[in-house]
């Protein structure tokens, strides 16, 4: 009896241990990843729906396209990157290329993510994006969007939780004005959008980089695509010259609204762009959530050679991982403008609790985008701050 009740006591704690290994497999991060982000969004906290007069309107609202005046085609490239994430790359590679056992080689490695516990590291890397809008629509090319997150922790045993999104997008936009709306100016878009992501969402154990040569492997990303749409709306009410919101009228208060991702039909089939061999292992590529966001812009009068807005934002509603710390975000733009090919804006903002800063120099077709943002990685009782410094260089005609 005591024999048959041990087997099942060691049976059950079996079962529970392997199941913990199992979710351990998988990354634990609560990070909302956007499929697109702008240096000028970021700067000012990300709250962009209600702006959306720049190229960037085919992603942040497309019902922006509707209101251009003029054309204009953007060629850039960018990188984001958190502090650390270049040191932290050159320990790993200095026992990578060590002459090490591979014993020798886990302990090391298992030192490496003591020293660095509680540590996020991240980079993005967009080396080449084409935009092209035209007054009612617009199309984008980015040939590679790749993002890596990675935090130190400890699971079973010291681990790198890690997710890797490698995506190609073409987009197609239009966006119109509706007559029939009677109070002020109200404008739709749509942006069609084919997405072909490379996925990679696990936690790596000391064990798993002693044995390979690569923190992440081409072989190891899961891959597939998807096409869907985005719907944006942006609605400026018409304010009375007298009365009790007369005061309003040099504000112009504009709001916005987006359905992101309205299919939401997921990863399920692909090109075999990045991995040539079938897959048989590696799941679907984390899908493109169906998410609405909602803004609102107000002008503040211009002095001198100074402008500016601010913007109030809810993103991401919807999302399994939303909550109102992440999701609220604001800031402020201030312009300057001295010639047609001389000028600039200074921004401000919150995002995700996180302060965010950044400014924009245009001299002639050339542009340079400096920001500060932070994400959120921690878990969804206790926020961690990840900072991150991002530049874009870019040809703006």
């Amino acid at each position: 009896m005591f024999k048959r009740g041990s087997f099942l006591l060691s049976t059950v704690l079996c079962a529970s241990v392997l199941t913990e290994v199992a979710l351990a497999a998988e990354s634990m991060s609560t990070t909302i990843h956007h499929q697109y982000q702008a240096p000028r969004a970021l700067g000012m906290g990300d709250a962009f729906v209600a702006v959306a007069d720049d190229y960037t309107a085919i992603f942040y609202n497309p019902a922006g396209l509707a209101r251009r005046e003029s054309g204009q085609i953007n060629l850039s490239m960018s990188i984001a990157a958190t502090p650390g994430a270049k040191d932290f790359y050159d320990e790993y590679k200095e026992i990578e290329d060590s002459n090490l056992s591979e014993v020798d080689k886990n302990t090391a490695y298992i030192n490496l993510i003591e020293r660095h516990y509680g540590d996020n590291y991240g980079i993005r890397i967009t080396p080449m994006e084409g935009v092209w809008v035209r007054p009612k629509w617009g199309v984008a090319f980015i040939p590679a969007d790749v993002s890596v997150q990675m935090q130190m922790h400890r699971s079973i045993a010291a681990a790198i939780d890690t997710k890797v999104y490698a995506d190609s997008t073409l987009a197609l936009s239009y966006g119109d004005d509706f007559s029939w709306f009677n109070n002020g100016r109200f404008s739709m878009g749509l942006t069609a959008k084919f997405v072909n992501r490379g996925f990679y969402s696990k936690i790596i154990q000391s064990t798993d980089l002693a044995t390979s040569d690569q923190i992440v492997r081409k072989e190891d990303l899961s891959e597939g695509y998807t096409i869907d749409a985005d719907i944006g709306m942006l609605w400026t009410p018409e304010i009375p010259s007298e009365g009790l919101w007369s005061f309003l009228q040099m504000a112009r208060p504009t709001f916005g609204a987006v359905v992101r991702n309205v299919a939401e039909t997921g990863f399920n089939n692909s090109l075999k762009l990045i991995n040539k061999e079938e897959q048989t292992v590696n799941p679907a590529p984390e899908k493109l959530y169906r998410v609405f966001d909602v803004g609102s812009r107000w002008e503040y009068p211009s002095a001198w050679i100074f402008g500016g807005r601010g913007v109030l934002d809810v993103r991401d509603l919807g999302h399994p991982d939303f909550n109102w710390r992440k999701g609220v975000h604001a800031g402020l733009e201030f312009d300057w403008f001295v010639y047609s090919w001389w000028k600039g804006h200074y921004r401000v903002g919150l995002s995700q609790g996180y302060w965010t800063a950044g400014l924009s120099a245009e001299l002639g077709i050339f542009n340079l985008d400096l920001v500060s943002y932070a994400d959120d990685v921690g878990t969804r009782n206790t926020p961690v701050e990840s900072r991150v410094y991002a530049t874009r260089l870019n040809l703006d005609f």
